[in-house]
């Protein structure tokens, strides 16, 4: 399945990635970077860092890390494609007629 690159691209630079993830992990400025306990394991001390500058998170207790597709999909248990159609949906950009989110839940059943 082809996905529409230059919609991705678009979500990439009309998203903020610590303004999305604060609104899931409560954020702190820890020098160029942001500090959180991780949504992904119960922890006690902030492992849980994002980038704004590289627009990336990565969490050094679990080892999950990547970008806001990422995060969308290991927060929301979605697929790529969902997180696609999601995210283009909360910054208003267009997918193509052709994309379809479906055929992501049917490949990843088999």
């Amino acid at each position: 399945m082809v996905f529409n690159q230059s919609a991705k691209e678009e979500i990439r630079r009309a998203a903020d990635i610590v303004e999305l993830v604060g609104q899931y992990v409560q954020l702190k400025k820890a020098g160029r970077n942001f500090v959180g306990l991780c949504p992904f394991h119960a922890e006690k001390d902030p492992s849980f860092t994002v980038n704004p500058e590289r627009q990336t998170f990565h969490c050094f207790g679990c080892k999950k890390g990547g970008d806001i597709f990422a995060f969308w999909m290991e927060y929301h248990s979605a697929t790529f494609p969902e997180a696609l159609r999601d995210l283009a949906e909360r910054y208003s950009v267009t997918i193509s007629d052709s994309f379809d989110p479906s055929a992501g839940k049917e490949k990843a059943a088999q």
